[in-house]
């Protein structure tokens, strides 16, 4: 998971990406004014000594625009901000829910142009590269297409907010159910229920025949420039338009996208435009990012053989303790994991459950020399200082 994280990171930090960290800890008024009031319903709550309303922090990217509109807010813009940590939920919307699950992932705050846009489309991208998930898909959709066929629907909003949680669930049979008890336009309703159909390299040219708004038709238009300026970017092939990309925090204002994998029925990651989440902590700025589900990626990601074992174990003689503990030291500052005997068990015991286990080499260390047993059986004796020379030979064969 480390590797993962820190392998993301790296690709981040090559976009001029800063980490920061953000506290696991938040006001709880500061996460509802943040993801709207649905955000109670998943949040682990608590009260302080003081009595003031705490909770857990379910997603980052309410946390960073806090700090950006604390902190940051004379930092000049853009800002180019990531960051990895635990987040919890107390009910996570969606199959393959859990309660606490590690995220990485960036804001791009303060641009609000398709640039800004496609460099994180791209960068996302390159992050499920990074992270070793092979084959992956990106799909791309705007929030405005929903909103757009939501508004000609003219639903309460009590009945709106469970169309697109229900459009978030593929629950179709629920979404029509909500429509016909509405008396809802026919055509409104064919359009609502074919946006899970517009996918792929067609789909704006079938949604421009089912919306009306002259915004959305804006909005279809700006989808096909980014995906020119996606091509340029080199990762056009891995991005699909998919209008029905409905994401599960109501912040999202434009692009919203998801990265998927055939082994995998979740998002990897997901993300999109949020142009006024900072308005509600006091900055009008506009801002787009994406997180990475680090424990998705690696149940797809392709699984090695995750036995752990060190490059050396050091066993010692009588009287050869303090030669076995110089050796075991010298070898660790040559970049070698070497473990030392610890419960007193014969050498023959020690060599052959330190091999059968995967380590490198077994040593026996004695007054003056040493006995190396290599992986195949072989053995032989030889100087401590010899001892020494194997350096990063030791590392093979694993």
């Amino acid at each position: 998971m480390r590797a993962t994280v820190d392998a993301v990171l790296a690709e981040m930090a090559r976009w001029g990406y800063r980490e920061l960290a953000t506290p696991t800890l938040e006001y709880l008024d500061v996460l509802v004014r943040g993801d709207g009031g649905g955000a109670g319903d998943r949040l682990f709550k608590l009260i302080d000594r003081g009595g003031e309303l705490l909770a857990l922090r379910p997603e980052m990217t309410t946390p960073v625009a806090r700090l950006v509109a604390t902190r940051l807010r004379d930092a000049p813009l853009p800002l180019r901000l990531a960051y990895a940590g635990q987040v919890f939920r107390g009910r996570e919307i969606g199959p393959g829910g859990l309660r606490e699950f590690p995220q990485v992932g960036c804001e791009l705050i303060g641009a609000r142009t398709l640039e800004a846009d496609a460099e994180i489309v791209a960068l996302a991208v390159e992050s499920l590269r990074a992270a070793g998930v092979r084959p992956f898909s990106l799909s791309l959709g705007h929030v405005g297409v929903l909103r757009a066929i939501l508004a000609g629907l003219a639903l309460p909003e009590e009945d709106a907010a469970r169309v697109r949680a229900l459009l978030y669930q593929k629950d179709f049979v629920g979404i029509r159910d909500v429509l016909d008890r509405r008396g809802a336009p026919a055509r409104t309703v064919d359009a609502l229920l074919a946006l899970p159909t517009l996918r792929g390299s067609a789909a704006l040219a079938h949604a421009r025949r089912l919306v009306e708004a002259t915004d959305s038709q804006d909005i279809l238009r700006d989808l096909a420039t980014l995906g020119e300026i996606l091509d340029a970017y080199g990762v056009g092939d891995a991005v699909t338009v998919d209008l029905s990309i409905i994401r599960d925090f109501d912040y999202y204002t434009g692009i919203v996208f998801e990265g998927h994998t055939p082994s995998l029925g979740v998002p990897l990651l997901g993300g999109g435009r949020y142009d006024r989440l900072l308005e509600r902590f006091g900055v009008a700025y506009p801002a787009t990012g994406f997180a990475v589900r680090v424990e998705r990626v690696l149940a797809a990601s392709p699984q090695e053989d995750d036995r752990w074992a060190p490059d050396v174990v050091i066993a010692f003689a009588d009287g050869a303790r303090d030669d076995a503990l110089a050796c075991a030291r010298a070898l660790r500052q040559r970049d070698l994991v070497v473990t030392v005997e610890a419960s007193g068990r014969p050498w023959d015991e020690v060599a052959r459950r330190a091999l059968e286990g995967g380590a490198g080499r077994a040593v026996l260390v004695r007054r003056a020399a040493a006995v190396v047993r290599e992986a195949g059986g072989s053995e032989r004796e030889i100087p401590l200082a010899g001892l020494l020379e194997l350096g990063r030979a030791a590392r093979e064969p694993r």
